[in-house]
């Protein structure tokens, strides 16, 4: 009898292994519907392959650090992936998984008692010893660790020297693997994270029967995991530290901030004889969350378990899953004691997974990613030749040659990313996306929201994957609630405050560190633009009226108490303690210093929640007496500054920055992401933003460079930002943090650097800026169209008001648009040249724009300091007409008259 047969007869036995084998043949004439789809899929790809070229990424090594590995993820499972030729790495992730247990942040804080201490500083000038006692009296805690779950290593017996090698990851259908040929035979793998079914799924195949022979292992940095075999199942189980701190123990202590850490000190601010940077188990008194990781393997070989491991021989085709799980149960819970059952999860997710074919898995993933992926395409024109080099070399090439169609693929690594780290009912995307290896990551690997997090979803609503934003509304909905504790308990004020970190046990009060960073709590008003946004692109009332309403409220609530009449007694009403995010001045007595009052951040963002706010009450019919508050404060809120420089002031005195040239660029927010500001009407901030652009320079770290994109292409300066575009493409070797020096790293990732993923997202919103903006109270097409990209074609990108555009170009200019309208209405479309539209009567754009989502929040008169003019910025001519559409019509524009 032939072995293979005999092999088959044992396999079919195997439950696991038979459904596989039996989901492969033809039962009847009739198709199964899974297996048709899986068809059609795989001829469809067929077909693409060519074309998808462009939207790969390649290596034609493996990766030999995190940082060239390449991410994959169904917004709650992640991983990375390694494409080693003898060894196979995948360092895995789960959302959930984090340090601690609620509440993690410090709920002792109470500034009232000192509140006019530090207030009658700042009324004196003594800016840095304001600075030094909100640093020592009104900050918080550390922040707990996102957490890496493990890793899955398989280990190949194949002999021979390795040619062709091959490592790809494909945006068009979210795989990645790699190829390549050993001692005579040619390996490939595919993987991929499946959302519909909540699992990774590997495939290893060999084109020679019998080939394929490999051991898996699960391992993880956690000493608490252990390994065990359960009916040919790898069980990986553990429990995450119960304490993850950032800071070394000396630095605690250098602070004084012992009394914060009882799990490390005693009351007398001696360590405890367990003190570590890290505590697990009994050292913590048993907290921490449960995390499990289950490995199923589908094989046409032979698999035995041996020493906590599975090997398989004799196979030429295998099939990994991969779920995995932990005992969250909810942001006020303890995860060690009121925790939900990991093994039940992991154990559900994957006997579902199992009982499907590979073909209907990947089908059923293939489908749910590119209804999202689809809705976007983007073709900038350029050398194709390019296109045939590993992607590591294009980046290295990038500043020197231009890569339009590199730059083009970015784009569509953010979108990407996006779908892969944020799903309905997953967590919202922290700094590293879900991606994450370390214990004590880089700033915790959790929530900045100073601008980080924010960053993460500006591309979501212009890039049409508006749905993707419910982890990050779903996290607003959590943290209001504990922001409501710190808003009553640490300012006795009305609504919810959010400071500059949260994590997943949503922390509402400061962090530790300095007051320059951690005491900001304007990330609520900040948040609540998101909520707007979302409404403004999809004209969504009922989402505006149950779920953005009340939190806007919540917000401008906490903002009307906490603003106050300057000291000066110009009436204005400015925030009394305040900080510009990560910056320092140099103070009246010439030391540097953070706190002030009334910064412009702030203000821009008071102005912002008060005015729309405003308009939900107005439109929803809530709240008058609110209403009537929020009018009146709003009209005696400080105005904009323009410097003797000439620029938009950070800070409500004009005064000196040891640092010119730093990262943040935080006043500048009524131009980007906020709509206060443009050439239009606005003309003297427009043109002070751009001064502050070009004082703070065009090097920056990644993700900074990332905000410069958006706000030169608001600017309508596509060459200015398009250089920075090229400072962005750096390509990036060290993960050592570093505050200059951005770019990106061989597998795109953003380089701060560490790696931060907000960089990304950045610069794929900045992209989409470029080509169309709808912030200004009218759609503009191609408003920043860099001279480097002189001809493409997008299609898909949304705007305000329920549109949809797609646009293609040549030479520069515009040849060809369409507009789709969701909701009708009307619209006012401005171009670089004449268009003639049809399907509608276009006239001449006079008054202000009728339709109410493109109204524009009002930044009112700036003051300016006594100084020479600047030189007005350049532009282009524009042509601007109005016209009504109606719901669900297709507008064509053409170039010409």
């Amino acid at each position: 009898m032939d072995n293979r047969s005999g092999m088959l007869d044992k396999v079919d036995r195997h439950p696991i292994r038979a459904r596989q084998r039996v989901a492969a043949r033809p039962s009847s004439c009739v198709m199964n519907p899974l297996v048709l789809l899986a068809a059609l899929a795989a001829a469809a790809s067929a077909f693409a392959a060519d074309s998808a070229s462009s939207l790969q990424l390649w290596y034609d090594r493996p990766a030999q650090k995190w940082t060239d590995a390449l991410p994959i993820g169904n917004g709650r499972m992640a991983a990375m992936v390694f494409g080693g030729v003898e060894r196979e790495h995948l360092q895995l992730n789960e959302d959930t998984l984090y340090s601690g247990e609620p509440p993690a942040d410090l709920r002792t804080l109470d500034i009232t008692k000192d509140f006019d201490h530090v207030t009658g500083l700042l009324t004196a000038g003594k800016n840095s010893e304001a600075d030094a006692y909100v640093t020592k009296h009104w900050l918080g805690r550390n922040q707990q660790c996102y957490q890496p779950l493990g890793d899955l290593w398989l280990d190949f017996t194949a002999p021979g020297e390795t040619t062709g090698y091959r490592r790809w990851l494909d945006l068009a259908n979210a795989t990645t693997g790699a190829s390549f040929r050993r001692g005579g035979v040619t390996f490939t793998r595919e993987i991929f994270a499946s959302a519909p079914d909540r699992i990774i799924a590997i495939r290893l195949r060999a084109d020679k029967t019998g080939a394929l022979a490999f051991k898996a292992s699960l391992a993880s940095v956690h000493p608490t995991a252990k390994t065990s075999v359960l009916n040919h199942t790898l069980v990986l189980r553990g429990q995450l530290p119960g304490y993850v701190g950032r800071r070394e123990l000396k630095t605690v202590e250098q602070m004084g901030d012992q009394w914060k850490y009882p799990e490390n000190y005693n009351p007398d601010g001696t360590r405890k004889a367990t003190a570590n940077q890290v505590l697990y188990g009994e050292a913590i008194g048993g907290q921490g969350m449960f995390f499990e990781s289950r490995l199923a393997v589908q094989s046409d070989g032979r698999i035995t378990a041996a020493n906590g491991t599975l090997l398989i021989e004799g196979a030429t085709d295998a099939v990994l899953l991969l779920a995995a799980g932990s005992s969250f149960n909810g942001f006020d819970k303890s995860p060690s004691r009121e925790g939900a059952d990991a093994s039940a999860r992991t154990a559900t997710d994957l006997q579902a997974a199992a009982k499907q074919s590979y073909d209907a898995l990947r089908a059923r993933h293939t489908a749910d990613y590119r209804v999202l992926f689809d809705r976007v395409s983007l073709r900038l024109d350029g050398d194709p030749a390019k296109e045939k080099l590993p992607t590591d070399q294009r980046i290295a090439a990038f500043r020197d040659t231009g890569d339009p169609a590199l730059a083009a693929l970015c784009f569509q690594f953010g979108r990407y990313l996006l779908i892969a780290g944020s799903r309905a009912g997953t967590q919202p995307l922290n700094l590293q996306g879900k991606w994450n290896d370390q214990v004590i990551p880089p700033w915790a690997s959790a929530y900045t929201v100073n601008i980080n997090t924010e960053m993460n979803y500006w591309p979501s609503e212009t890039t049409n994957l508006s749905e993707l934003n419910e982890p990050l509304f779903h996290l607003l909905r959590e943290v209001a609630q504990t922001g409501r504790l710190a808003a009553r308990d640490m300012y006795h004020r009305r609504g919810w405050v959010l400071h500059h970190n949260t994590t997943i046990w949503r922390d509402a009060f400061p962090v530790d560190g300095q007051a320059r960073a951690a005491f900001w709590n304007m990330a609520g008003g900040w948040f609540s633009s998101h909520l707007w946004e979302h409404w403004l692109f999809t004209g969504d009332k009922k989402f505006l009226a149950d779920e953005a309403y009340p939190i806007m409220k919540g917000a401008a609530e906490f903002y009307a108490d906490w603003i106050a009449p300057a000291p000066d007694g110009s009436g204005e009403l400015v925030t009394p303690v305040s900080t510009s995010p990560e910056n320092n001045f140099r103070a009246p007595d010439g030391k540097p210093a953070a706190v002030g009052l009334g910064c412009t951040m702030d203000l821009a963002i008071v102005r912002e929640i008060f005015a729309r706010t405003i308009a939900a009450a107005e439109l929803l019919g809530r709240d008058t007496v609110l209403v009537t508050e929020l009018r009146g404060k709003l009209a005696r809120l400080a105005p904009y500054r323009i410097g003797a420089r000439g620029q938009l002031q950070e800070w409500r005195e004009d005064y000196a920055e040891p640092e010119p040239h730093h990262r943040h660029v935080s006043h500048l927010y009524g131009l980007h992401p906020g709509n206060q500001i443009n050439a239009e009407a606005t003309p003297e901030l427009f043109r002070a933003v751009a001064r502050s652009l070009e004082l703070r320079g065009d090097e920056a770290t990644g993700w900074s460079m990332g905000w410069k994109i958006n706000l030169w292409a608001r600017l309508l300066d596509g060459d200015h930002a398009y250089a920075i575009v090229r400072n962005l493409f750096r390509l990036v070797g060290t993960s050592e943090t570093n505050m200059r020096g951005g770019g990106l790293y061989p597998n795109l990732f953003d380089a701060h650097p560490p790696f931060q993923i907000d960089g990304n997202f950045g610069y794929t919103a900045g992209v989409a800026e470029m080509l169309v903006q709808s912030h200004a109270g009218v759609l503009h097409l191609l408003p920043a169209l860099p001279s480097a990209w002189p001809g493409g074609k997008v299609t898909g990108l949304r705007a305000r008001g329920g549109f949809d555009v797609d646009l293609e170009w040549a030479g520069g200019r515009l040849t060809h648009a369409t507009i789709r309208s969701k909701l009708g209405g009307h619209l006012r479309l401005r171009t670089n040249e004449p268009v003639k539209i049809d399907g509608a009567s276009a006239t001449a754009a006079r008054g202000a724009n009728s339709n109410a989502f493109f109204q524009t929040v009002a930044a009112g008169p700036p003051k300016i300091a006594a100084a020479e003019p600047l030189p007005p910025l350049t532009s282009r001519p524009t042509h601007t007409v109005d016209f009504v559409t109606a719901a669900g019509a297709a507008y064509t524009i053409t170039a010409g008259r």
